[in-house]
């Protein structure tokens, strides 16, 4: 996992991920991880493909980030079967960002690192820079923007596997100085 983080390799929090990020989650139990999977519907773990005689533990989660009170509710829950978070995965329309930071702060372990996935909007050039959210705490803050692929008039947006596995990348990758890029933001000109 994220290098500050290798010796404690511990649970993983995703929320948001059955649909682009579901080969990630699948990846993350097959090395032998516990993976809480928050999704408003969660699905079996078929969704996830085949996780393999030697995985780890993959818990869905039934809540919405749109449910506050609910929501931080569910997250306690888990956390209290796997003990805190290690690493959480984040991928939260703004609309729901604030609370859902909260309740995710309160079940993350001590210098637990936050992947915060971003649309590309955040690499606009009058876009500000991601900032690290003061409701998830001390946590470790990685903005991970998913970007475009292809070059010139034949660009296209990326697909769920180059997503999945650009955020798996990002998790694992030493910790960088500014947002982790998956595909490509430049030229923005380019964008589809």
């Amino acid at each position: 996992m994220h290098t500050e983080d290798a010796s404690a390799p511990g649970p993983v929090l995703v929320v948001g991920g059955t649909g682009m990020l579901a080969g990630m989650v699948g990846e993350l139990v097959r090395t032998g991880l516990t993976a809480a999977v928050v999704a408003r519907r969660p699905p079996g773990p078929g969704a996830f493909g085949d996780l393999g005689p030697g995985a780890g533990r993959l818990l869905p989660v039934a809540a919405d980030y749109t449910e506050p009170l609910r929501f931080a509710a569910a997250l306690r829950r888990v956390a209290a079967r796997t003990g805190p978070f290690r690493q959480a995965v984040l991928w939260v329309h703004a609309h729901g960002r604030p609370h859902a930071y909260a309740a995710v702060a309160a079940t993350l372990a001590q210098g637990a690192s936050v992947f915060d996935v971003l649309g590309s909007g955040a690499a606009a050039p009058t876009a500000p820079a991601p900032r690290r959210p003061e409701a998830l705490g001390r946590a470790r803050y990685h903005p991970v923007v998913l970007g475009f692929t292809g070059q010139g008039a034949h660009t296209r947006w990326l697909n769920h596997g180059e997503i999945s596995g650009g955020v798996l990348a990002a998790l694992r990758a030493p910790a960088g100085a500014g947002p982790y890029v998956v595909g490509r933001v430049r030229p923005w000109e380019d964008r589809p």
